[in-house]
């Protein structure tokens, strides 16, 4: 690599550059680990750093694969990884969903997931959780006879005090008060 390319990884590396994840690898001698140009760990000095063009070949030299960036996972690009892990979420936000869990499901980092998905959607995985449980509840308190114990069951809560403290939250009424309010229009 001539030392344009160098200065311009460098640049990447320091800006942190998702532009280059894909194109290079960088490895740190004082760590012995490898990350991609956008890893958001802290910048290491220049003198300890040296470039390769796949993760395999810094892994051969020694070096292990960050576990913020995880270089070693290969993954679709972020539209895939985002639609994935909505489709996963759609499917099981009733049961626990953990961030760790489902970076797993869907082959990336948790810090890195929890980034692309905030920047698709504007909203955390946990949000995103959040808003169907609550979309969700609002029809069961419109349309059904559930106790609001059962809907707080049924969305996955373990008790109704904090299913009806996060509706509140949500919507800036009790489940209570809707399910009246719903009633007395009828």
């Amino acid at each position: 690599m001539n030392d344009l390319n160098v200065k311009v990884m460098w640049d990447a590396v320091k800006e942190c550059d998702e532009k280059y994840d894909g194109h290079f690898i960088y490895a740190v001698k004082s760590t012995g680990i490898c990350c991609r140009p956008s890893c958001k760990s802290r910048t290491p000095l220049k003198e300890n750093i040296s470039f390769y063009l796949t993760v395999s070949l810094a892994i051969e030299e020694g070096y292990r694969p960050c576990k913020r960036c995880r270089p070693d996972l290969i993954h679709s690009n972020e539209e895939e990884i985002i639609a994935s892990a909505k489709h996963y979420i759609e499917n099981e936000y009733r049961n626990t969903i953990t961030l760790d869990h489902l970076s797993r499901f869907v082959g990336v980092s948790k810090f890195h997931l929890q980034r692309m998905f905030k920047k698709s959607t504007g909203l955390s995985p946990l949000e995103y959780v959040t808003n169907l449980k609550m979309k969700d509840a609002l029809v069961k308190l419109q349309t059904t006879e559930e106790t609001i114990t059962e809907i707080a069951y049924h969305l996955g809560y373990k008790s109704s005090a904090h299913f009806s403290s996060m509706f509140r939250q949500y919507t800036g009424s009790t489940p209570t008060e809707i399910r009246r309010g719903v009633k007395n229009e009828n």
